[in-house]
């Protein structure tokens, strides 16, 4: 009799045990798809160009339109790439130049996706256009005696239906000199004075300046100081590229 309580005594420590050894353990992970009528959303973080949480600051929402128009020339959508531009190129808009137009949207894709979002550290923006640029780095050929400074830039407008638009983009937007007999100080001075963008409009001072003109070419000169010259609300830099 005393053995069989001894047992019975020891079972019941066992059983309160196991309860409170379970009632530490972590809850099991969700597995299935859906769990009480609710279904399980998977999220990668690894997905490029993407911030997470997802956030509606201007320079992501322009990176997800570069996104998208990358992806349409990756895959010769031409009525894709209609739907996030401001305004094709001519060479897209006939037929006959079809493969010409092709041809363009793999170089668009080749040089826009080499492009990283997290290099572009400066946004300028409002409520119209939108401007993502890196930082000005320096490039040098001795052997062609090239001494070059240069950005990428990407514009973005606001579309007729209130809606974002690429306008343009330049992986190398800059200027380039020979250097002579100059000393590097010198180089260096006249780089500056050929990229300085002191308005922050996406358009270099010495083309606003019309400094850059060639021969029968034409020329309006824009404020250097203000982003609006003619206060449209259109910047400067922007305007040049309608």
């Amino acid at each position: 009799m005393v053995k069989k309580i001894i047992i019975s005594v020891a079972l019941i420590l066992i059983a309160i045990a196991l309860i409170f050894i379970l009632s530490k353990m972590p809850s099991p992970l969700i597995t299935d798809n859906q769990e009480n009528g609710l279904e399980k959303i998977e999220i990668d973080p690894n997905i490029p160009g993407m911030t997470l949480p997802l956030s509606n600051t201007p320079k992501d929402i322009a990176w997800a339109v570069f996104q998208k128009y990358l992806a349409y020339n990756k895959s010769r959508d031409l009525e894709g790439v209609k739907s996030v531009v401001y305004k094709i190129a001519s060479v897209c808009e006939d037929l006959k130049t079809r493969v010409d137009c092709e041809a363009r949207m793999g170089a668009a894709y080749m040089y826009g996706s080499a492009l990283r979002k997290e290099d572009f550290t400066n946004v300028w923006s409002d409520e119209e256009q939108i401007i993502l640029s890196t930082d000005f780095w320096l490039e040098s050929s001795k052997d062609l005696d090239q001494y070059g400074r240069f950005r990428s830039i990407i514009f973005f407008v606001k579309g007729t239906e209130n809606n974002w638009k690429l306008l343009s983009f330049s992986p190398t937007k800059g200027g380039a000199t020979n250097k002579g007999s100059a000393s590097q100080e010198e180089v260096d001075t006249r780089l500056i004075r050929y990229t300085e963008d002191g308005d922050e409009d996406g358009r270099f001072d010495y083309d606003e300046e019309c400094l850059a003109v060639k021969e029968g070419e034409t020329c309006t000169k824009t404020n250097t100081k203000i982003r609006d010259t003619d206060g449209d609300d259109w910047w400067d830099g922007v305007e040049a590229l309608f």
